[in-house]
């Protein structure tokens, strides 16, 4: 008695609060179930084969979807959640066609991997044939004769014995591909040759045959500059050139010396003709006394 005295109002707030904690608990129930449903989708798709998703390849002509699912091991049916990005890129980058591969994602469920692809630089006789180099002088490409007649030869050297994925180190080949990986894309095209025979008297060569002598390996990003700025003036003033010389402390174009040809003035005595005349007055004289005798 005194208990229920003392406490008027505990058998009242507890029926009053069931009601709140029992829609908590179903509150909680439903998240619960839900989350344990996310958690189940969710571990199936990062788990099992459950298809989820499209490859798309840009960039590139030459790498195909089915190239890009080799690289990454990638399985039918594909499942974009379950390839590993850094795994992908890391094996795309031992593919001797690309330099390099990007990896983003598009709506709705889409990867899109970026394939920038590995380009030839020059073309070096080896061994065993010609080696087609890169930028950086890795050799992408190993034939028995020239197929790729779009790149500059690099001659006066051979590159050995060199396999199918080695990068050159012969600092002669490196410096040429330092100079044509320096021009740009206009005059890039317009090389035919880079002779390194004398390391120290490097030529290159256009496709007109104009001789560009480029001397040692030093300053070869200015030189290459040069080689622009004066191939370009030769382009506009229809210069009959021998060769140009890229120094850089003296550049100078060598042009033919064309001998000048004097046109006759109106007035003027011309020597031929004057000559010949006389000889006919001579002529005449000597017949008119031959008549009198």
């Amino acid at each position: 008695m005194d208990d229920k005295q003392y406490h008027p109002s505990n058998s009242g707030e507890m029926q009053s609060s069931t009601p709140v904690q029992d829609e908590r608990a179903v509150f909680r129930k439903r998240v619960l179930k839900i989350g344990g449903a996310v958690t189940l989708v969710l571990v199936g798709l990062f788990t099992l084969p459950i298809p989820f998703g499209s490859l798309k390849i840009i960039g590139s002509d030459k790498v195909t979807v089915q190239d890009v699912m080799v690289a990454g091991d990638i399985h039918e049916p594909v499942n974009i959640l379950q390839i590993s990005t850094e795994k992908l890129k890391t094996r795309l980058a031992k593919d001797l066609r690309v330099e390099e591969a990007q990896i983003s994602y598009q709506l709705p469920f889409t990867m899109v991997v970026r394939v920038i692809e590995r380009k030839a630089v020059a073309v070096v006789p080896a061994q065993f044939g010609y080696l087609t180099l890169d930028s950086k002088g890795q050799v992408i490409a190993s034939e028995p004769a020239i197929q790729d007649t779009s790149v500059p030869m690099i001659s006066g050297v051979k590159a050995g014995n060199i396999l199918l994925g080695d990068t050159v180190v012969d600092k002669p080949i490196l410096a040429a591909l330092e100079y044509l990986n320096s021009l740009d894309e206009s005059t890039f095209k317009n090389i035919a040759e880079v002779n390194i025979g004398d390391p120290d008297a490097i030529m290159a060569y256009t496709v007109s045959g104009v001789q560009i002598r480029l001397g040692d390996s030093k300053d070869l990003p200015k030189k290459a500059e040069l080689t622009q700025s004066m191939l370009q003036d030769i382009k506009t003033t229809h210069s009959n050139v021998q060769y140009i010389d890229v120094n850089v402390s003296s550049p100078y174009i060598k042009t033919d010396v064309i001998p000048e040809v004097k046109k006759h003035q109106p007035g003027t005595k011309n020597t031929e003709d004057s000559s010949t005349k006389k000889d006919d007055k001579k002529q005449d004289k000597q017949g008119h006394v031959e008549d009198k005798r």
